[in-house]
Parts: structure tokens; C-alpha cells; sequence
């Protein structure tokens, strides 16, 4: 059976067990705020004063961080909201199927056909169980540091998602300093995130443990904007006529062969199937630009797979292939090892310099952001790198702990940034309301400078549904 199967069974068997949990200790269960249900233990307060003595100089050492770390990440998650909704409004059509209000489940990227690893209930439930732990034991910690007593320690059920939680004394609380209370509020993010920085260096030393570097990927064949005024001919039509065909037409027309597209400066290009899909865009929008593959010997040897060596040079990462490309003139074979077999390619003439020889590939450049998120799934920091498992049979099992790893840090930084927004029921909210106290002396001001923040977060959500649905 496939590792869908049972995890399948055993999102029933949890399924079962909490439903069964439920029933079985309901006098113990609470009502809080008509939606919660919340189950109080004394489990692990314990552990949380031990360790904030043990370790009461490290805790105070960090503190400032901590504090300073719950601005930044306020400031941040308030720039991606904003971000989100002008990205969402501008853009010509929807980005994504998913909601943009989507709780954390099972299978997302799968029930939507997201570009990321499979998202599974073991996955979820783990990545839960480790976020949950650290985000209220970083509660706990500073708490127990400044003597406010820890009540109770448990989980919740907001409807069918869990949650858990470090509930201090109110009263006490209240009692200390505003900065002490921000070091408390702050903490179950700051955790969150020490905690993707730690993940993210085991994910690498996994990769340097279990994978080799094996050559580069994620190239692409050269492609070129032109102005469909440079148009001539595609294949035998000139280009009003060629737009003239239907879909059908064109689809049999190019197949899956590259068809020369002719300039009127005879420069040649090609267009295959993967392209057509501009022309409705060039129909209805009225654009004049047309993509373009180059006419060039990487697309003519249908070169794919990852590229491991060069003439018998072994390229790592991107520059190596730029570095050994430098001693080949235009016209000169070459021999490049993928992945998939050997190709033997004639170098055509480098349009930047026509002394250097030139094989038609090129890689997408990143943003920053793609860069990180990029290199979060790649070894060595390094998102082109394309990588073999050092123990043959080993790849199933890598793969699942290299996913693990993957969705547990990218749901660690967005618990920790989306839990500092200024928002009513989120340490955000309570974060900046201390904030504006301390800085006013006025709880009146901070109240409204509270109240003002949490509209706007609202009303940028709204916004942001009313669009998705609107292009939806």
C-alpha cells in the first residue's frame, strides 16, 4: 500500500480517539469566549520553572530580542498583508485557488495542485504538536522569569482544530511592568522562529548527512520577447494568419515539434505547444508582445535532466557551467552529462559575445524571498543544486523527513509573523496595546490605537476574500 493509505487511516484513527476524548472527559471540559473548549492540566509547569531558572541569564539575554523581535515581525506580517492584497487586485487574474483565509489542513497542496510537497496528516499533526509546545512553553518560560504564576497548561478545540495553551495569572501579570508583559507576549513567536533558524540548520547538516551534490537544475531554454511587429512568419503563416487559426488548428499545426517562427530581420525563432498558451492572452488583451523560445542548440537537442558535467567537468552550481563555457568557442562540440544521457551539441554563436560558444539555456532569476523559500528545500543553501541520496533505496524515506523538515519550518516563520499581527486574538493584538501604553502612559489611547489596528487587519482580510472571490 502507498504512504497515502495509512496516513489516511491514521487521520481516522485520530479522528476516533479525539472524538472519543471528547466524550469521555466532557465535565472536565470548558467553555471559553462560546467558541473554545479548552482542557486544563498542570502537565509540564514543572518543566517550564525549572528551565526558566536553569537557564534565568540566556532567558534575560534575550529578552530585548525577544521584544524587538515582536516589532519587526509585526511591521513584517503588515507588509505581506498589504502585499497580498495589491498583488491579489492588480494582477490580471487569480493567483491561487486557496482562499486567502485557510485554516492550516491536511492535503492542501494536493486538494488545490499547489507547485510544493505533498502535505500530509502525519505532517500536520507533528508540525502542530511541535508548534503548539514551543509557542506556549516561550509563553511559559518568561512568564515563570518575571514570578507570575502559571495557572494550568492544556489544549483546546476551536470546532475541529486543535490548539494549545499556557494560561499565567492574569492578576499578577497585570502587576508587572509593561515591558515584562511584552517579553511574555512576544515569546511564543520569538520561539517560533529561534526554532525555524534551529530546523532550518538540521534540514541542511540532513542534506550534508544523506545527499550529494549531483550536478545543477531548475534551467530553462532561452526564451526572448519580441515586439509582434519583428514578426514575419510562423512556419508557413505570416502572423495575422497564424492568429487566425483556432486552437485545434494550432495544436495539430505545432504538435509537439518547435516550429520556426521567422523575424523580419531573418532572426530565427521556435514555438512549441508550451507557448500557445499566450495566444488567447494576444487575442483578448490585445498585447504586443510574444514569448519566444531561441533557435538554439539546447532546445534542438531537447536537452533535459540536471546537468552534471560539462566535457567531463563537473558543474555544482551555476557559475561552473558560465566558467567552462569561457574556453569554447562558437562551433565547437561539447559533450554535456545530464541526469537523463549524454548530449553531443555544436555550440551556436553567442549574441553577447560571438567569440564564445553558446548552448541556450537560462535559469529564472529569484527575488529575495523566492531565493530563502527556495533555499529551504535545497542543500546547501543553494536552490539550483540538484542532489542523489548517498545510501542506495534510501530515497522514500528521505524524502518524507526532507518534506517533514520543509513544512515544519515554513509553518513555524508564518505562525510566528501572522501571530504578531495587531489583531484582537492574536499576541499581536495584546503587543501592540502594551506598546502604545508604555509609549502614552494612556490606556484610553492605547485602547483606540488597539481597536484601530484590528479594523484595518479585518478589513484587509475582507478585502482580500471579496477579491479572491470576485476573480474567482
Amino acid at each position: 500500500m502507498s504512504f497515502m493509505v495509512y496516513d489516511l487511516i491514521g487521520l481516522a484513527i485520530f479522528c476516533i480517539a479525539v472524538t472519543a476524548f471528547l466524550i469521555t472527559h466532557k465535565k472536565k471540559l470548558k467553555t471559553e469566549s462560546k467558541i473554545f473548549l479548552l482542557y486544563r492540566t498542570r502537565a509540564g509547569i514543572k518543566t517550564i520553572n525549572w528551565f526558566s531558572k536553569k537557564f534565568s541569564k540566556l532567558i534575560d539575554f534575550l529578552e530585548p530580542v525577544s521584544i524587538t523581535y515582536g516589532f519587526i515581525a509585526m511591521v513584517f506580517s503588515l507588509y505581506l498583508l498589504i502585499q497580498s492584497m495589491t498583488i491579489l487586485l492588480f494582477s490580471t487574474s487569480i493567483i491561487t485557488k486557496v482562499p486567502p483565509l485557510m485554516p492550516l489542513i491536511p492535503y492542501m497542496p494536493q486538494m488545490f495542485n499547489l507547485p510544493l510537497p505533498p502535505f500530509y496528516f502525519t505532517y500536520w499533526l507533528i508540525v502542530i504538536a511541535i508548534i503548539a509546545v514551543v509557542h506556549e512553553f516561550g509563553h511559559g518560560i518568561y512568564a515563570a522569569r518575571h514570578n507570575i504564576k502559571i495557572k494550568s497548561t492544556g489544549f483546546g478545540f476551536l470546532g475541529p482544530f486543535l490548539a494549545a495553551f499556557v494560561e499565567p495569572d492574569e492578576e499578577t501579570m497585570k502587576r508587572k511592568t509593561k515591558r515584562k508583559q511584552m517579553a511574555v507576549v512576544s515569546a511564543g513567536s520569538f520561539s517560533n522562529i529561534l526554532f525555524a533558524i534551529i530546523f532550518l540548520l538540521i534540514l541542511q547538516l540532513f542534506f550534508m548527512g544523506f545527499y550529494e551534490r549531483d550536478g545543477v537544475t531548475g534551467y530553462i531554454y532561452s526564451i526572448e520577447k519580441l515586439n509582434i511587429s519583428q514578426i514575419d512568419k510562423i512556419g508557413p503563416y505570416n502572423f495575422s494568419e497564424f492568429m487566425s487559426l483556432n486552437n485545434s488548428e494550432m495544436l495539430n499545426f505545432v504538435d509537439d515539434e518547435n516550429v520556426l517562427v521567422f523575424t523580419k530581420d531573418s532572426h530565427r525563432y521556435l514555438l512549441n505547444k508550451d507557448l500557445l498558451v499566450q495566444v488567447n492572452s494576444i487575442k483578448s488583451n490585445s498585447t504586443e508582445i510574444m514569448v519566444l523560445f531561441n533557435d538554439s542548440p539546447a532546445i534542438r537537442a531537447n536537452l533535459s535532466g540536471a546537468i552534471r558535467k560539462i566535457d567531463g567537468k563537473k558543474v555544482e552550481k551555476i557559475e561552473d557551467i558560465e566558467e567552462i563555457l569561457r574556453n569554447y568557442q562558437t562551433g565547437e562540440q561539447i559533450i554535456i552529462e545530464t541526469t537523463n544521457k549524454e548530449y553531443n551539441i555544436t555550440l551556436a554563436e553567442n549574441s553577447i559575445n560571438k567569440t564564445r560558444g553558446y548552448i541556450g539555456i537560462q535559469f529564472m532569476q529569484l527575488s529575495p524571498t523566492q531565493n530563502f523559500f527556495g533555499s529551504l528545500s535545497s542543500p546547501y543553501f543553494y536552490p539550483y543544486a540538484n542532489v542523489t541520496e548517498k545510501i542506495s533505496g534510501s530515497k522514500d524515506i528521505l524524502i518524507f523527513f526532507r518534506d517533514l523538515f520543509f513544512w515544519l519550518i515554513i509553518i513555524l516563520i508564518s505562525v510566528s509573523l501572522i501571530n504578531m499581527l495587531p489583531l484582537a486574538f492574536l499576541d499581536g493584538g495584546r503587543f501592540i496595546y502594551l506598546a502604545f501604553f508604555a509609549l502614552t502612559k494612556s490606556k484610553k489611547i492605547a485602547e483606540r490605537i488597539y481597536s484601530l489596528f484590528s479594523f484595518i487587519v479585518i478589513l484587509i482580510f475582507l478585502l482580500l476574500m471579496v477579491i479572491w472571490l470576485f476573480k474567482l
